[in-house]
């Protein structure tokens, strides 16, 4: 009974992210590179970079810009991560 309400929680949850997405009119497999999500988020394109650096964010390395998914990007920037603040 716990994991059929835990798949039914997680299916809600991606339910009201494509809800969302869908409201803004982005679509969430969009694959941006650094200059767009440095242009849309304004973030500094040296702190995109050391984000696109970053083993957590699933960058597409194999194509030429780097690129990732709108939907990644956006799960990424919504989780903790203290090493982007540090400065050096």
């Amino acid at each position: 009974m716990e994991d059929l309400l835990k798949s039914l929680l997680e299916e809600q949850k991606k339910t009201n992210e494509l809800l969302l997405y869908n409201n803004l009119g982005k679509d969430p497999n969009e694959l941006l590179t650094i200059e767009q999500v440095h242009e849309e988020f304004d973030i500094g394109v040296n702190m995109v970079r050391k984000m696109f650096n970053d083993s957590n964010l699933p960058v597409q390395r194999y194509t030429t810009p780097f690129k990732v998914t709108r939907q990644a990007f956006n799960k990424y920037i919504n989780e903790n991560h203290d090493y982007l603040s540090e400065r050096r």
